[in-house]
């Protein structure tokens, strides 16, 4: 989350957030210790533990080799304010980005509603006068509903083919390396817009 600047991975379903610091402590309190730890890439990058009675298996170096990456980007205050203010500036340049593109007439549809969507559009404050739709699949439960914090109408995602818009701003970024060939494929002929973690147009 923090090394790709996931901030967007931050809502309401997620309400803590465990490093292998944590969890060695609450594990200890209860006579377990973590003997392996493995990164796996859930939500932008998450840990697997595996515990144990104490002393029942042999600790493998995966566990010192996680607790030194952890001190380095969440432990020390200054990695935690560099990534706030990554943040910020990564919002800025995205503004900045789009506005440029509104400068000059563009429509911008956004594509798909995912979660972490509804945390970036309302951080960055984008709205219904910058973004004209959101699309998703056809079925989709959220059609006919409107983005959460906004007035972005939620519509099918035939839209975005039919009326090609100029440019489409890929809420569920961190995976538009198979999003944009697909996208393609169905007809869209446009520009996407990459928010994070440098706001990028492809």
């Amino acid at each position: 989350l923090v090394a790709t600047l996931q901030y967007d991975t931050i809502y309401h379903e997620h309400l803590r957030y465990y490093s292998l610091h944590s969890l060695q402590n609450l594990l200890a309190r209860h006579g377990l210790e973590v003997f392996h730890a493995k990164d796996i890439p859930s939500h932008g990058g998450s840990i697997r533990v595996y515990a144990a009675r104490k002393g029942k298996f042999e600790i493998q170096s995966s566990v010192a080799e996680t607790l030194t990456a952890e001190r380095k980007t969440i432990l020390e205050k200054d990695a935690l304010t560099t990534f706030r203010d990554r943040v910020i500036r990564s919002k800025l340049e995205l503004l900045s980005l789009i506005k440029d593109l509104k400068a000059e007439n563009a429509r911008i549809y956004a594509v798909g509603a995912p979660s972490r969507g509804s945390t970036l559009i309302n951080y960055t404050g984008l709205d219904d006068g910058i973004i004209d739709y959101v699309v998703e699949i056809k079925g989709s439960q959220k059609i006919g509903m409107y983005l959460p914090g906004t007035l972005i109408p939620v519509v099918e995602e035939a839209l975005l083919f039919e009326n090609q818009p100029e440019y489409a701003l890929l809420l569920s970024w961190h995976i538009a390396d198979e999003l944009i060939p697909k996208l393609r494929e169905k007809g869209y002929r446009g520009r996407f817009i990459v928010p994070l973690p440098t706001p990028t147009i492809v």
